[in-house]
């Protein structure tokens, strides 16, 4: 249930003040949904971030209010968030209620966003192509009666707002050119979301661009190197055999947040965005690539482990140790380094190690039976 929090002195008026007072209400984040116009896509919403909020939230409180719009009776929520919506994500994960000052349901979408564009000036950073987004898509809704209306109600330079509309119209109005700027448009800073436009305006470049669109993956290629991979220079091209892929969002779709690919001259590209992995989705990319490795160098299996073993035991341990646990060491290591060995090999090379009849080195060369460790 929604609480309501009475006025500190900051919002109490004094006889001689016209100050309104503020309406201050708690909220649990469910009873919230953020506002249709509400510009913050990606600024700020990685894990690494919005976790780091709710540990100070949790901790401290929720320092600075957000601003919500209520909702008529019988909506699903009970009221909508105008900003705010990184704190209110963060307060769902701190598991505590959203504070914010409450508007009317009849505030208008165009004081909304006069109050949302303030408050963005001072909080963390929404990216001009964040903003523009959200200002085309007002301007499609009639929210505000054209570019030279929003300038002036949010307080922008007409010219802004109007290469502003024409980046974000450019850039988002051919699918194969949005599917990878949305996914990553908190990157862009307005001189390489510019660029893009302007490069995607050129007919015969925007051709070559599509075709290569098709082999690019929305999410794993950063704002800064799209340009260069839709219009830098040919390079050969090699085919690639996917070997792991991980998605976020819905079944069959999504971003891609991890892949690791073989490409056609026997190399391996992994591509990876760490703040969108939960810690088991870093474990288990971890895995794969630990397993891979393990098998692209196989031959170098007994090298590997006996680096292990030395790393890991030394002579006094080896000989002094219980069996059991030395055995467990040496299994640990031989599965480290790609081995599939039973108990009964392991149990065998701990005995070699403790026995030692020819000098540490040498004893992890006879148990690993690889001459190339001797040698070293």
């Amino acid at each position: 249930m929604a609480t309501t929090d009475q006025p500190d002195a900051r919002t109490q008026p004094d006889e001689s003040s016209t100050t309104d007072v503020v309406h201050v209400e708690a909220f649990e984040p469910d009873q919230v949904r953020p506002w249709q116009y509400h510009n913050r896509a990606g600024s700020g919403m990685d894990d690494e971030s919005l976790d780091a909020l709710a540990a100070s939230i949790r901790r401290d409180g929720q320092q600075q209010l957000g601003l919500a719009r209520r909702l008529p009776a019988g909506d699903t929520h009970l009221v909508e968030a105008i900003f705010g919506v990184r704190r209110l994500e963060a307060c769902r994960r701190a598991d505590v209620p959203w504070r914010a000052e409450v508007r009317d349901a009849s505030t208008p979408d165009s004081v909304c966003a006069v109050l949302m564009h303030g408050e963005n000036e001072w909080s963390e950073g929404v990216s001009p192509l964040e903003n523009a987004a959200q200002w085309k898509a007002m301007l499609d809704a009639g929210v505000f009666a054209n570019q030279s209306a929003l300038a002036v109600d949010l307080g922008c330079h007409r010219g802004t707002v109007s290469r502003a509309i024409r980046t974000v119209t450019a850039l988002f109005d051919e699918e194969w050119l949005e599917r990878l700027v949305r996914p990553v448009m908190h990157e862009f800073t307005q001189r390489s979301a510019d660029r893009l436009a302007d490069a995607s305006a050129d007919a015969t470049q925007r051709r070559r661009a599509r075709r290569r669109a098709r082999d690019l993956t929305p999410g794993l290629v950063p704002a800064h190197g799209l340009y260069e991979a839709l219009f830098g220079k040919d390079r050969p091209t090699r085919s690639r055999e996917t070997v792991f892929l991980r998605r976020r969002g819905r079944a069959g779709g999504g971003v891609i947040t991890a892949k690791i690919e073989r490409d056609g001259t026997g190399g391996f590209n992994v591509a990876v965005r760490p703040h969108e992995q939960s810690l088991a989705d870093l474990a288990e990319l971890a895995e794969q690539i630990e397993a891979l490795l393990s098998a692209e160098t196989a031959a170098a299996a007994g090298v590997r482990l006996g680096r292990r073993l030395v790393a890991s035991l030394t002579p006094d341990e080896a000989k002094s140790a219980d069996r059991s646990w030395l055995e467990g060491c040496v299994w640990s290591a031989a599965r480290a380094s790609g081995l599939e060995w039973d108990r009964w090999r392991c149990a065998a090379v701990a005995e070699v190690l403790r026995a030692q009849p020819d000098g540490w080195e040498r004893a992890v060369a006879r148990a690993i039976g690889s001459r190339q460790v001797g040698a070293e």
